[in-house]
């Protein structure tokens, strides 16, 4: 049977920039410790927006058990406003806050907290090479770069409105700008010995997530516009679009357009790349699971699961593929675990907000 572990309530006060540790808080339990002390899956809580509750939960994959509240209940103190995303590079953990325009630093595996990064404006996603760190800013309209034996900012690297997710290739680092509130439709190119923009590539309308497949191609998923209204279904609509691109030419090979609803976001990879899975829904949060072969040259006809999904992962040891869910923010969400298939396999109660996952 599945256990779920739930933290300790904690008392504490709150702000949207930091916390204050109590010292009166019980320590976890040694089961709970042993649990987290392994390779396994961190789920993204989200939170609610001004509440201070971004946190983490923990799924131990040898016998299912989840542990909630992971943040808080290692540490003792709340992690902050509105955990954004969660990355793991080599034996740390960086949960990024974007409300409280911070990074938490994290042992892993385990979640004890090492340092707090600040003097962001809104951070979102972060990618890392070796000792260093870049992550983008959505506020400031910047990557960020970090000296991870530092923890600090050591530079900022100005690109294009709403920087998001990104992805390395050699020397260089390539940045969606999805527009934030606004709109772009650039790829911002950085080399990453001088620290600066050396090209910009246009694509369509807010590209928000970018991976590389098996042939070393680049893939980009542009999730369109719901237009000033922020309505999505109406007819001030801009729909989503998904380009390949040659990582040494930087030239456009395949454009796939889609329908004017349709506002993809969050594109995954298998392990190996030769799949690719993002979400496709009418509001640009949340939407059904689609996949398709890196090879295609058309767009799934057909969801591979129905569903409102709100956060997308791809399992890199065992390719199965997990669909977060959020009923809303004022309440417990879930993650469901699907195999190759398509076929379910569990499904757990997680925290407020649950976006995305993070495999150790």
């Amino acid at each position: 049977m599945r256990k779920i572990f739930y933290a300790i309530p904690l008392i504490t006060i709150i702000s949207l920039t930091s916390c204050d540790k109590k010292e009166d808080s019980l320590p976890p339990s040694d089961d709970i410790i042993q649990s987290v002390n392994t390779k396994g899956i961190y789920v993204v809580n989200e939170g609610a927006f001004g509440q201070g509750n971004g946190e983490l939960s923990f799924i131990n994959p040898n016998d299912n058990q989840v542990t909630n509240n992971l943040f808080s209940t290692i540490n003792n103190f709340a992690a902050g406003d509105v955990a954004q995303s969660f990355s793991i590079h080599q034996d740390k953990g960086y949960l990024i806050l974007n409300v409280s325009q911070k990074i938490e630093v994290l042992k892993i595996p385990g979640a004890n907290s090492l340092a707090t990064i600040s003097g962001f404006s809104g951070p979102r996603y972060m990618v890392a090479n070796g000792n260093t760190g870049y992550v983008s800013d959505w506020t400031s309209n910047t990557i960020k770069v970090i000296d991870l034996n530092q923890n600090a900012i050591i530079t900022s690297i100005p690109v294009g409105k709403g920087p998001e997710q990104m992805l390395i290739i050699g020397n260089k680092l390539f940045v969606t700008n999805c527009g934030a509130y606004e709109t772009d439709s650039t790829i911002s190119i950085i080399d990453l010995d001088t620290k600066t923009v050396i090209n910009t590539i246009t694509v369509g309308v807010n590209p928000n997530s970018i991976k590389k497949d098996d042939h070393g191609r680049i893939w980009i998923l542009c999730g369109g516009t719901t237009g000033p209204d922020y309505i999505g279904g109406t007819t001030d609509d801009i729909g989503g679009s998904l380009w390949r691109i040659d990582a040494t030419t930087l030239t456009i090979e395949l454009v796939l357009p889609m329908m004017q609803f349709d506002h993809p976001l969050k594109l995954q990879t298998n392990s190996s790349g030769s799949k690719l899975y993002y979400l496709n829904g009418i509001d640009g949060y949340y939407g059904s699971i689609f996949v398709m072969d890196a090879d295609d040259n058309s767009l799934p006809s057909n969801a591979f699961n129905t569903g409102s999904f709100y956060g997308i992962g791809v399992n890199p040891r065992t390719n199965d593929i997990w669909g977060a869910v959020t009923p809303s923010f004022t309440q417990s969400g879930y993650v469901v675990n699907y195999d190759l298939n398509g076929v379910r396999k569990d499904s757990m109660a997680v925290g407020i907000g649950p976006n995305g996952f993070a495999f150790d």
